[in-house]
């Protein structure tokens, strides 16, 4: 019962955003306001047009605003937003913090259509991330249960070796590295002339060589 009343007030709460956002038009096209910066501030002047736009709002306050109507956590609302409007309108805007590579911000839109899309859809937005969310679980449990599958098998019928310098035939390799001159770092994608070195498993026969292949 409480469940039922729960959702038809959400149902409801959506409703107005339906209602209020179907009325608001929106500039479909500002790329003919022109680029470069508004004076006197660092945006853009596309960023500044679709700011005052009354059909748009940044995805920061449509977060905001649909977790204030669902009651859903902000992190959960962001990846329904994010996978109902993959390619949403952004425009430059702030600057980024020299750790964060510098240069100019980029803020997020989404127009009224988008908005009423979303509130319509809310329901199945929900429910497709919820088995999004299954599958991945279910396709990471079936990678840890076919990893560990693998290693037993290494136990099993391989010896493992540290950093030899060649491979041996039936050699199953987890690590390549070069021993530099602040010490050992992975090699792979280096191409530095330096002799590389070998971690991985050893079969003694090309038969359970063979049969572990077929594992992986």
């Amino acid at each position: 019962m409480v469940y039922v009343k729960l959702k038809l007030m959400i149902m409801k709460t959506l409703e107005k955003i339906i209602t209020k956002y179907s009325k608001q038009e929106f500039n479909e096209e500002n790329y003919s306001v022109g680029g470069g910066l508004t004076d006197g501030k660092f945006a853009s002047n596309r960023h500044e047009n679709a700011k005052s736009d009354k059909g748009k709002l940044t995805f920061g306050k449509t977060c905001q605003m649909f977790k204030e109507a669902t009651g859903c956590d902000l992190d959960f609302v962001k990846k329904i937003i994010e996978y109902a409007v993959p390619n949403m309108e952004w425009h430059h805007a702030g600057k980024l913090p020299k750790q964060y590579g510098g240069g100019m911000k980029k803020t997020y839109f989404l127009n009224s259509q988008e908005i009423v899309s979303i509130a319509n859809d809310w329901s199945s937005l929900v429910e497709k991330i919820e088995i999004s969310k299954q599958e991945k679980r279910v396709t990471l449990e079936n990678i840890k249960v076919k990893e560990n599958s693998k290693l037993e098998y290494l136990k099993a019928y391989a010896k493992r070796v540290v950093r030899i310098s060649e491979k041996p035939e039936y050699f199953y390799e987890t690590d390549k590295e070069m021993n530099g001159k602040y010490g050992w770092f992975s090699s792979y994608g280096k191409s530095y002339n330096l002799p590389e070195y070998y971690t991985g498993w050893v079969f003694e026969s090309s038969e359970k060589y063979a049969q572990f292949n077929e594992l992986q």
